[in-house]
């Protein structure tokens, strides 16, 4: 698998045809943001191992430029947990297996379960939405996690449970995940409220021009959301290493 080192970190999920490239046990795909980037560079050592030990792509448009103009010769493709939701839902339908989504609200779990069976004609997807828990989670959410699966036996996970908890959390069950026969897993964040209707994803200039950030703050206000943005903006600090 083709990879390539950019902002001190390791990306090997440059398109998706390297995603979807057979392979043994579970795949965890990780979708790489700015806000990321600044995070495993300054701070959390365990995500930059996740990013570096698994299948990275470059999901924020900032990150995404940059690293097309340092590598021009290599192709790269811009690869989000909202865009790849839908190949990967397609997989489990054309292999009559099960999507799993983990997290959200209720609503939004069940909306977004609704909205993919009826899209595919096929009652393949089955959602979940826990009771809220910070990082890392009870004995009783794991045994929850875990029953569904064996219950399910889903091809594909899609863990909405906010990052970067949501990847510590793939990476934890990762062992378990393989032997239940789950083929790929993905942090996928507020995309199950895409999913369900109660998010608009930002208008395409605003992806393109890569101010997608700045949409959800104004959507979604929040100092979260504006403590992220500001972090993210310190992404240009790491574009040479």
């Amino acid at each position: 698998m083709q990879q390539l080192k950019v902002f001190g970190l390791t990306f090997k999920g440059l398109t998706r045809e390297q995603i979807f490239a057979p392979h043994d046990g579970c795949r965890l795909i990780v979708t790489v943001n700015a806000d990321f980037i600044v995070r495993a560079n300054e701070q959390d050592q365990r995500l930059a191992e996740i990013i570096n030990c698994h299948t990275s792509t470059f999901d924020g448009m900032w990150p995404f430029q940059i690293a097309r103009r340092k590598f021009p010769d290599i192709r790269i493709e811009k690869i989000s947990g909202s865009d790849l939701i839908y190949q990967l839902a397609e997989r489990c339908v054309a292999s009559s297996g099960t999507l799993l989504l983990v997290g959200g609200a209720p609503a939004s779990a069940a909306g977004a379960q609704a909205n993919l069976n009826r899209r595919y004609c096929k009652d393949f997807c089955r959602a979940w939405s826990p009771d809220f828990e910070k990082y890392p989670y009870s004995a009783r959410f794991v045994e929850q996690f875990q029953s569904l699966v064996r219950q399910h036996k889903p091809k594909v996970i899609a863990f909405c449970l906010g990052s970067p908890s949501q990847e510590y959390f793939a990476q934890d069950q990762l062992a378990f995940m393989t032997n239940e026969g789950v083929e790929y897993c993905i942090g996928a964040g507020g995309t199950v409220d895409f999913l369900s209707g109660k998010l608009k994803r930002a208008p395409a200039l605003v992806q393109v021009i890569g101010l997608e950030g700045l949409w959800r703050l104004m959507t979604q206000p929040s100092l979260f959301r504006i403590q992220r943005l500001l972090r993210s903006v310190r992404v240009f600090r790491f574009m040479y290493r």
